[in-house]
């Protein structure tokens, strides 16, 4: 199809800025958006584990992912590969690429609720993970959520989600949890209660299942 006049003047534009040529980390970035269209964000990290070394993390379009990739997109082998070979003529002589995908670091919620009189209370735990599941991972279940790189999980934030609900009459003791390999570790409060990312390629998605 045609090209639409808004995005042949977003192209221009960045073409004009970066002239094809991958030398800061903007440059880079819309290169890899341009030339595949299949990747949804890429992120520039500005030092690799050796000199000169560029990585630049990305997370594929998940609009026509299966709902278990949705939650944590990976692009396969052989298109970071394609992006590497891509970015390799465009950078310096003396830089090297290392295209890779995303770390995604699980959140596990532990809390306890008091539900409405006269609610069947098996179903409602059931339907009350579901939700932490989408409140984490919105991008997961909704086309105009962003995958966010980086970031944080804030526990008054979760309260509160959980407190506006019709079939919660309380919710106390929050408490949060990192997953690593499988096993949860449980991150102290403090006086701004959060999980953050550790690493700048890491994205916070939702544990399957919450100790409600």
């Amino acid at each position: 199809p045609a090209e639409a006049p808004e995005a042949f003047l977003t192209r221009v534009s960045e073409r004009l800025r970066h002239r094809d040529r991958a030398i800061a980390p903007w440059d880079i970035e819309r290169l890899v958006l341009q030339a595949f269209p299949q990747i949804y964000k890429a992120k520039c990290l500005r030092a690799g584990a050796t000199p000169g070394e560029v990585v630049v993390v990305v997370i594929p379009d998940i609009r026509n992912a299966l709902p278990g990739e949705a939650a944590a997109p990976k692009a396969p082998a052989d298109l970071l590969l394609d992006i590497e070979r891509h970015l390799a003529a465009r950078v310096p002589a003396a830089a090297t690429v290392r295209v890779r995908n995303a770390r995604y670091v699980p959140v596990r919620v532990r809390l306890s609720v008091r539900f409405r009189p006269a609610l069947d209370e098996g179903f409602a735990r059931r339907r009350l993970n579901q939700d932490l599941v989408r409140f984490l991972s919105p991008w997961a279940f909704d086309d105009g959520a962003e995958v966010m790189i980086g970031g944080r999980v804030y526990a008054n934030s979760v309260v509160d989600f959980v407190d506006r609900r019709d079939d919660v009459d309380h919710v106390a003791n929050l408490k949060l949890f990192r997953v690593r390999d499988g096993h949860p570790e449980f991150v102290p409060p403090a006086d701004d209660y959060h999980i953050a990312t550790e690493r700048p390629d890491e994205v916070l998605v939702a544990a399957p299942e919450h100790d409600i």
